[in-house]
């Protein structure tokens, strides 16, 4: 019986992943663990290609940043198979076994719909152009937002704009210099992907949304989330994106099935702890 799965990248000691998943073993009574490994970008094909070919013992994978778009590799398309919004949005943070085959996606995209589902918007920012930022707007253009009439991705590397570009299923991306953002908006909604040391003079000219949430959760709180709480206004934290990506994760692992709500409300209470 396969009985491990991990979260790789590097650094990865600062993951709280292991307390979520090791968490949810123990709720649905499973024998089951989850580890951190420590694997960088450059060892990572063949890392993952052992452990996926050669290893009984595994059975699932989380992935960081730069991992979920190394994983879309077609170097590895003969062991994986990956969904279409994945390759769409190019990032997979969640391998698991279904059939005897390994199958990615990401619950990225999931977790962006479950927080964002129940509320209204209609202009965006994002900033940032990588992984997490794509899987913002694969969550964002597919068919439940239809009150959005504005997205607009911050990024200072402008050779991720087809990307970003690609990512969108149906509404006009507007791509725009990182400097800009400075003076724009205010927007009803701001996802931030970017590291929270690129964003301290940022934080200071902030202009504010209505929402922000803020995928970065270490160091907490971030910049931009000091400025948007001293403000008063709304947010939602990247513990909370971090739980709600997690769920999913935890049922297409383990093919069981959670308690969204009840589940969620539990290891946010626990990971809050070790911040």
């Amino acid at each position: 019986m396969r009985k491990t799965a991990a979260v790789l990248g590097s650094p990865i000691n600062h993951s709280l992943s292991p307390i979520i998943h090791n968490l949810a073993y123990r709720h649905l009574g499973l024998p089951m663990e989850y580890i951190a490994v420590e694997v960088k970008e450059a060892e990572f094909l063949e890392w993952i290609r052992a452990a996926l070919s050669k290893s009984d013992q595994w059975f699932g994978f989380s992935l960081t940043m730069p991992l979920k778009e190394v994983v879309c590799s077609e170097s590895l398309s003969d062991l994986i198979n990956l969904d279409d919004l994945s390759n769409r949005i190019n990032s997979a943070n969640t391998l698991y076994l279904k059939d005897d085959k390994w199958h990615g996606c990401s619950t990225d995209v999931i977790g962006f719909r479950s927080l964002l589902q129940k509320r209204n918007f209609k202009s965006v920012a994002i900033l940032g152009a990588g992984g997490t930022a794509r899987a913002a707007v694969g969550a964002l253009t597919g068919g439940s937002f239809s009150d959005i009439e504005k997205i607009e991705v911050f990024r200072r590397d402008g050779k991720r704009d087809a990307g970003i570009t690609k990512a969108s299923s149906e509404k006009k991306i507007n791509i725009r210099e990182w400097s800009e953002f400075e003076h724009s908006g205010p927007y009803d909604l701001l996802i931030n992907t970017v590291p929270d040391s690129a964003l301290h003079e940022v934080a200071k000219k902030y202009s504010g949304a209505n929402l922000l949430l803020d995928a970065v959760y270490s160091p907490w709180p971030t910049h931009l989330m000091a400025r948007q709480s001293s403000d008063g206004a709304a947010f939602i934290s990247g513990l909370e994106l971090l739980c709600a990506q997690a769920i999913p994760q935890v049922e297409l692992m383990c093919n069981a099935q959670l308690d969204h709500d009840e589940f969620f409300t539990l290891a946010l209470a626990e990971v809050s702890k070790h911040i």
